[in-house]
């Protein structure tokens, strides 16, 4: 590797609620940090949005304030690493840079109407049916994968087609060769270098429903749906050389290292390095990730197989199954005075025994894999005169792992290789009676690691590209393991468990299609 063993690096993550920079040492330690909530608007029913020029502007802002935090020169910078939230988008004028509209974020539902017609129609009909039939020829799993495509709302694909079909501005920006669209990191990143740069890291690519990660470029779909390719950025390893901060922006040019998706990041962070490695985020939502090596599996019933990260060292793959609500249930139990501090959740949780029969559903953005059901609502079903709001509490947290529970019974379903612990990280992930329910339902220990592993993971990745660290080896005796869970060996708390789990799946079915 090129460069020396000094200086630190500054590690930027992007989330769905939070903005937070830390500026990471030789030792993986973070010496100075500064964070931001993300505002969120909501201007029609099932839209969810972020400003751009807000986004941009507290980004440069939290930069500067955990270079000052961490009372380092700007100078001893010796990279910046981003890693972004993936599936939010934006569109923007190629000749005078400025936005169409704020970004699209994935959690943003108003373009399901016109998803599911497309999902029924004659067109993906067609190609479902022909890709199967070429599955059937050659075996391929690329065919089965496409042979049993659904889209959903958290891919990119149809949300963009729905808005080139209903914008008038983008029409015309269109027509005259005048657009161009990215997600997070490609507009950060065209923003930092003063549009210099116009590309997006392969693990953002792979998450937009638009990228064949058989092939590593653009898919056909795209294509196939009217949605030209001419619009789409370059797709480049996470390591590429992006260009420097412009140095009106901070007084000095800062390299850009390293861009990573957020959960491509927290896997990087997490050390998961060796196949079937197994990493539970829990954010804003709940992703399970593993590590598959240079091999592609998943792709069927709920699992997406994704680019984990590609640098000039290696390319590795991942199986995911993504959730929407974790984080975004605590933020509206605070919201709505259910809970008047997180700290609360350490508590109530266990000064009741159980939840008395109280059962939860976690579907603001809808029911993911297995269930997969966009239309169900969320609510509580069981209340009684003698309910407690701590019985309310505690069935929100257990749904979050109930929820976890039926993604990681669907991966089982489908993985041979036996699992021997979960790396949980994320601010959810900071709630002992979550962690251990998760344990104990999974019988699998789980290690707690840092709660900010996406910001650890791309500054690894930047640190490597520029010589802070020089192995991958290295990375992993940084251990920032802070607390494993076992899972409990009372046979009849296990019992126990699967019979509420089972109350719950049911009470699903109670919320499922509510919208329809």
């Amino acid at each position: 590797m090129s460069g020396d063993s000094t200086g630190y690096i500054a590690a930027l993550d992007i989330g769905t609620t939070t903005l937070r920079c830390q500026i990471i040492d030789k030792n993986g330690d973070c010496i100075g940090s500064a964070f931001n909530k993300v505002k969120l608007y909501y201007p029609s029913p099932g839209s969810v949005e972020i400003h751009p020029d807000e986004l941009y502007d507290n980004t440069i802002s939290i930069i500067k304030d955990s270079i000052k935090d961490a009372n380092v020169s700007i100078r001893q910078i010796k990279s910046l690493g981003i890693a972004t939230q993936r599936a939010t988008f934006i569109t923007w004028r190629k000749s005078t840079g400025k936005p169409l509209h704020n970004f699209i974020t994935w959690k943003d539902i108003r373009a399901w109407e016109f998803i599911k017609k497309v999902n029924k129609s004659w067109k993906i009909w067609l190609l479902r049916t022909g890709c199967q039939i070429i599955h059937l020829l050659t075996r391929q799993m690329k065919f089965n994968i496409v042979g049993n495509l659904k889209f959903t709302s958290t891919h990119v694909t149809l949300r963009l087609l729905w808005l080139l079909q209903n914008n008038e501005e983008l029409q015309k920006a269109l027509s005259s060769n005048d657009l161009m669209f990215g997600t997070v990191d490609t507009w950060l990143v065209y923003k930092l270098t003063g549009g210099r740069t116009y590309v997006t890291d392969i693990s953002n690519a792979s998450a937009t429903g638009m990228y064949d990660p058989f092939s590593l470029c653009w898919s056909l779909i795209p294509k196939y749906l009217n949605i030209p390719q001419s619009i789409l950025p370059t797709v480049v390893d996470n390591d590429y050389e992006f260009g420097y901060c412009s140095s009106d922006i901070f007084g000095v040019p800062i390299k850009i290292g390293a861009v990573m998706s957020d959960q491509s990041a927290s896997m990087y962070g997490s050390c998961s390095f060796a196949e079937n490695d197994l990493k539970i985020t829990m954010g804003t939502g709940v992703f399970l990730d593993v590590n598959t090596g240079c091999n592609i599996k998943g792709g069927t019933e709920g699992t997406y197989p994704l680019v984990g990260w590609k640098n000039k060292e290696e390319l590795v793959f991942l199986t995911e199954i993504p959730g929407s609500d974790a984080g975004s249930l605590v933020e509206w139990m605070l919201a709505t005075g259910l809970i008047s501090t997180a700290d609360e959740l350490n508590i109530m949780p266990t000064s009741v025994k159980n939840t008395s029969g109280v059962y939860f559903i976690p579907a603001f953005s809808g029911l993911g894999p297995p269930i997969s059901n966009e239309n169900a609502a969320s609510g509580f079903i069981g209340i009684k005169p003698e309910t407690r709001k701590e019985h309310m509490i505690r069935a929100v947290l257990e749904s979050i792992v109930y929820k976890t529970i039926l993604a990681y019974d669907l991966l089982r379903s489908q993985w041979k290789e036996n699992f021997t612990y979960i790396s949980a990280n994320g601010g959810v992930s900071k709630n002992d009676f979550i962690c251990q329910l998760l344990a104990d339902l999974t019988d699998l220990p789980v290690k707690r690691l840092s709660a900010e592993m996406s910001t650890l993971g791309v500054a690894f990745l930047a640190g490597l590209s520029g010589g802070l660290w020089h192995s991958k080896e290295e990375l992993s005796k940084i251990d920032k393991t802070e607390k494993v869970f076992y899972p409990s060996k009372e046979k009849t708390r296990k019992t126990e468990l699967l019979v509420e789990l089972e109350s719950w799946r049911r009470a699903t079915d109670r919320f499922k299609s509510w919208y329809d």
